[in-house]
């Protein structure tokens, strides 16, 4: 790992910056090739950790970060691209940092430093000037709800050892408002409906990497903190407040697959598409069961992958037509057909579509929630429907009907905008292989 780090450093300042991304990328591809499936933890030592949770997700932001570097050296209009690498592979040393460490204090320092570098990619390289309204929403809604956790963690440790066991005797005797406090920092940065309008702001103002990266990598941080700090609150309180926050949750997700169908915007739907997910994914994660989080899991890890491609194609359409409204993106069939195809499988894995590996971690995660409460079906039904829906609408709004733009407009798409959407739809790919052989061998 220390000499992948070190490869991904150095290529951030030589020319042949490609090969390397493509030597580093082919030997993650084997790592995901061979991934254990097991739900066994190991520790590394009293501060490290490194388990199945850690190992995905360090993975998958090692790929989306190669991509999003890949993708900054196509953009010939950027200026400082150095620094914008530079910005990539400290952002990728302090997700590593805060999905290895498992003391509680150093986790927190790590899990909202990552933030900086994301800020100043949307402040440097955002496309209006309204990127600092959207930067001031996400650094505001993130630290007011993460500052409180800081001070949680303070003051029931006074010992400033922040291992498990002192925060877990620490939670004895005290308010639910504490248990609140302890999982609002997560929830923001899922983020849980009514704490999510941070998101498609800056979405919308940053730049095609900040998207790829803000998507597929930083919304996951959030599911990783639950799931490393929620087990201790149901073994404490059994956390009531679980009802609550499913309750917002599941009924956001279906208000947003609603607001989805009115969107006009391609990059603001594909944003509110990540709200309407990530609410099944924490309805999962606070019921905390084995299926339902291993579920949970390659949902972030599938639409990571996804969500990130998609947010690729809508820029790619962007540069070519100069804008991202539907209306004006009509018939891109009848111009771009090779990219069709790809909007195509994209959104077949955003709708979790067979044979992707977002439709087995969506089974996975309807069969907990509906084990848990069955009155979830109905709700979980509609969801379902509507996600579809407005996925259909995206497809056929913008590849049908008679385009507007001459032909001579809309340049073909290149080789190397190919390749970046190849390796977003492969590791679904091998990745559901992958889970499919272990299920297979795990029964016999």
């Amino acid at each position: 790992m220390l000499m992948m780090f070190i490869c991904l450093l150095s290529s951030t300042l030589l020319s042949n910056m490609i090969i390397e991304t493509l030597l580093i990328m082919s030997f993650i591809m084997m790592m995901f090739i061979t991934m254990n499936w097991e739900f066994s933890i190991s520790s590394v030592s009293y501060l490290y950790n490194m388990d199945f949770f850690s190992y995905n997700m360090i993975l998958l932001s090692i790929w989306i970060i190669l991509l999003s570097i890949a993708v900054s050296l196509s953009e010939h209009s950027w200026k400082n691209k150095n620094y914008f690498s530079l910005f990539n592979t400290a952002l990728l040393m302090l997700l590593m940092m805060s999905f290895i460490f498992k003391d509680f204090l150093l986790f927190y320092i790590f899990f909202e430093s990552a933030l900086i570098p994301i800020l100043l990619i949307i402040l440097g390289w955002g496309y209006q000037p309204e990127r600092m309204m959207a930067g001031v929403y996400m650094l505001f809604y993130t630290l007011f709800a993460s500052l409180p956790l800081l001070a949680l963690i303070f003051f029931l440790d006074s010992t400033m050892s922040f291992n498990s066991m002192n925060m877990y005797l620490s939670l004895y005797n005290h308010s639910i408002w504490m248990e609140i406090i302890l999982i609002s920092a997560f929830l923001v940065k899922f983020p849980m409906y009514m704490l999510h309008i941070w998101l498609p702001k800056a979405h919308v103002e940053a730049p095609v990497s900040g998207s790829m990266i803000l998507a597929g990598i930083l919304l996951k941080l959030g599911g990783y903190g639950i799931i490393r700090f929620l087990p201790m609150l149901v073994k404490l309180h059994n956390f009531e407040m679980k009802y609550v926050f499913i309750s917002i949750s599941l009924t956001g997700g279906l208000i947003i697959s609603l607001l989805c169908l009115r969107q006009m915007d391609m990059k603001l739907l594909i944003a509110y598409s990540s709200v309407c997910h990530m609410a099944s994914c924490i309805s999962v994660l606070l019921i905390l069961g084995e299926l339902g989080t291993k579920g949970c899991l390659f949902m972030m890890v599938a639409h990571g992958l996804c969500s990130s491609g998609l947010f690729y194609l809508v820029d790619t359409v962007y540069k070519r037509s100069g804008t991202r409204s539907l209306f004006m993106n009509k018939g891109l069939l009848n111009i771009l057909p090779n990219l069709s195809f790809w909007w195509f499988m994209m959104l077949l894995a955003n709708l979790a579509g067979p044979p992707t590996l977002n439709l087995f971690s969506e089974i996975c995660m309807l069969l907990s929630l509906i084990n848990w409460a069955k009155i979830n079906m109905l709700i979980l039904m509609m969801i379902t429907f509507m996600t579809g829906a407005y996925n259909i609408y995206l497809y056929s709004l913008s590849q049908h009907n008679k385009y507007l733009f001459s032909d001579n407009i809309l340049m073909n798409c290149s080789f190397f905008n190919f390749f970046i959407l190849f390796n977003h739809l492969l590791p679904l790919g091998i990745m559901i292989l992958s889970v499919m052989s272990f299920c297979c061998f795990d029964s016999l």
